[in-house]
């Protein structure tokens, strides 16, 4: 099956929500009018990262309607990057994917947390799988790229293509991995996005923002830069589309899921995980 999927590296402006969601619908329209089958994208891109700030959280599924329905007017399958969700038991990180007839087909709440977001959000705990007509879709957000488990519990119940929007900075890897390589997350998320589509038999999605991070938290101003390098990778063949910079674009890549099914012929790793007690 091939899938055209539209990657939008956002340049998200900062607590303006209308701006944000005027300047994605721009973009929905673009990909559908090109026949993109979904569009990604980043994490937090339509506040930038709340920092606490609860009145930027979304109590009232507000934004996840929005979304229900440009996917529905547009006839386009929607992952609308991740949201920062409240109800009753606190803060959520949360992605949903959202079918072209405006059904949300799955909902995921960010499992693993970035060390800041643990101050103010809570983790979820379930994985994300859901059926569409594409196959078995997975979400994931950022930092879970780094934990082989939540991919691998998602390759045990089938799954086909992974989508993980993200909001990752050069300044992650702080002031003792920047001493030894200024390009160290590049160099880690180009090698993770690769290395998951392989050991998984997988096509992974990686949606990343642009531009940079300028923000006030407890009266202490951060700033950083996004590395960008949004991607898709697949077995055998690698990435089949990075974006080498931090610059807001949007891309459309089409792939075909019988490189999937081939890859199982040649490593057999689904098979091998169902007899493997770990």
């Amino acid at each position: 099956m091939k899938i055209k999927i539209a990657v939008v590296q956002f340049e998200i402006k900062q607590y303006a929500p209308e701006d944000n969601l005027k300047r994605a619908e721009g973009f929905i329209n673009k990909a559908s009018l090109a026949k993109a089958d979904i569009i990604v994208f980043p994490e937090d891109f339509i506040t930038g990262p709340i920092a606490g700030k609860r009145e930027f959280a979304d109590s009232k599924n507000y934004y996840r309607k929005h979304f229900q329905y440009l996917a529905k007017k547009y006839k386009i399958d929607i992952v609308p990057g991740s949201l920062i969700e409240e109800d009753k038991s606190g803060l959520y990180n949360v992605s949903y994917y959202i079918d072209f007839l405006g059904q949300v087909k799955s909902q995921y709440r960010k499992i693993n947390l970035w060390h800041p977001e643990r101050s103010y959000l809570n983790p979820g705990y379930e994985v994300a799988v859901s059926n569409t007509k594409f196959g078995k879709v997975g979400l994931l957000i950022c930092w879970d790229l780094i934990f082989p488990e939540v991919f691998r519990k998602m390759a045990k119940i089938g799954v086909n293509l992974v989508i993980c929007p993200s909001y990752w900075c050069y300044g992650d890897a702080g002031k003792i991995g920047n001493s030894y390589n200024k390009d160290s997350e590049i160099n880690l998320v180009d090698s993770l996005c690769v290395g998951r589509a392989f050991e998984n038999e997988i096509a992974f999605v990686y949606c990343n923002a642009a531009g940079k991070l300028d923000l006030i938290k407890e009266k202490i101003r951060i700033q950083d830069t996004l590395i960008g390098h949004s991607q898709i990778s697949v077995p055998f063949k690698g990435c089949i589309k990075r974006l080498e910079h931090n610059k807001e674009e949007m891309f459309i890549q089409e792939l075909d899921t019988s490189i999937l099914n081939d890859s199982e012929v040649v490593y057999k790793i689904r098979k091998d995980l169902k007899n493997k007690w770990l």
